[in-house]
């Protein structure tokens, strides 16, 4: 009883240095105005109403009681709020809030009058970093609490998918977390902890990106050289029923048109064995890294799930009841872009979320083996 009562006190403690910070205080209340302003989004019977009915945007397919309504403002809270907000400017904000939890706990003074209680070091170290996790959670909470009663009120979806948010946004925060206790343990300092933390972000950020953009390029240059090898089979195929026919001028033509697709098709080939080392030695770095990105993904994911249209599709003004956007032809790089997003959807959960948990109890059983072994 008595190990308990010690942790739910260093739990507490924790919590109250968290919360007792002006910076939690000021993403809560930032948080409150992300939220009013996504409430202040609804549909009529004509289109969108922006800041309350202050302005509107004429719509013939997204207004109210449509399933484009649906997907624009689920898509808004999944791809725009929660990845950008919640996941980047919100994340910096807690990173600055908790990265002093260790530095500042190992201090002298501080670190030995937890000692003195009858907890394990490895408690410690755990409910420490629980603490840290909990500023997320909590401000994540808030947030798509709000986040689900906007839905409700604005498109009358009352999907409780909404609150994956929580969970996936903690991970994603967690990922980070562990690099920023692991450097706040070696080192002792808030802002080297919290410096290692962002590089390490940009760093994962970058690799990520890379990786994207090649494996969109690759796709989009072997799209390129099969069109125009289904060309040059075509060609071919007009140049022997022309020869057959002893029609010298038609079997010229069909000869002289195949060499520019023959020339297209070996630029793509050329350009994808080129790009093949690269896209292997980063998707091997890649191997290596928590998913942050992909992870945050799952919620768009879930949300998107049963949508009769992407969000994708939406911004780009596709999948209205219109025939000549239906039937508009698609370049190399947009069939590119589309297959990438199809195999990055068919990524299972279990595979991102594993594999970045693999990362994390690495670098957090690093950081408590020094942390067990140091005298303080």
């Amino acid at each position: 009883m008595s190990v308990w009562i010690a942790i739910l006190a260093i739990l507490r403690e924790s919590w109250l240095t968290l919360q007792a910070e002006k910076l939690f205080k000021l993403v809560l209340g930032l948080n409150l105005l992300v939220i009013v302003a996504y409430a202040s989004i609804g549909f009529d019977d004509t289109g969108v109403s922006l800041f309350f009915g202050l302005s509107h945007v004429d719509s013939e397919y997204v207004h109210a009681g449509t399933p484009l309504a649906r997907t624009l403002y689920l898509g808004i809270y999944s791809a725009f709020i929660v990845n950008l907000w919640l996941a980047w400017a919100a994340s910096i904000l807690a990173l600055i809030s908790t990265s002093s939890i260790f530095p500042s706990f190992l201090k002298e003074g501080a670190v030995e009058l937890v000692m003195s209680r009858p907890t394990r070091r490895a408690t410690i170290f755990f409910v420490k970093y629980i603490g840290g996790l909990l500023f997320v959670a909590v401000q994540v909470g808030i947030f798509t609490i709000g986040a689900f009663l906007a839905a409700g009120w604005r498109i009358d979806v009352w999907d409780p998918m909404i609150f994956l948010a929580i969970p996936l946004v903690t991970l994603f925060y967690s990922y980070l977390f562990c690099i920023n206790v692991l450097a706040g343990i070696i080192t002792r300092s808030t802002l080297t902890a919290l410096l290692v933390t962002l590089l390490f972000w940009f760093g994962t950020f970058s690799i990520h990106m890379v990786d994207d953009v090649l494996s969109t390029r690759m796709i989009e240059f072997e799209e390129t050289a099969d069109r125009a090898e289904k060309r040059i089979v075509e060609l071919k195929a007009e140049h022997k029923a022309a020869a057959a026919e002893n029609d010298t001028a038609e079997a010229d033509d069909a000869e002289h048109w195949m060499q520019g697709p023959q020339k297209e098709a070996e630029t793509a080939r050329t350009a994808i064995d080129q790009l093949a080392p690269w896209e292997t030695v980063v998707g091997i770095i890649r191997t290596t890294m928590p998913e942050t990105d992909r992870t945050l993904n799952l919620l768009h994911r879930e949300l998107e799930r049963d949508s009769e249209v992407s969000l994708v599709d939406l911004m780009a003004g596709r999948g209205f009841e219109d025939e000549n956007e239906q039937t508009q032809e698609m370049d190399e790089y947009e069939v590119a872009g589309r297959r990438k997003m199809k195999e990055e959807n068919e990524i299972p959960a279990w595979r991102i979320i594993g594999k970045s948990l693999i990362f994390e109890v690495i670098v957090l059983g690093l950081a408590l083996w020094i942390f067990q072994r140091r005298d303080y």
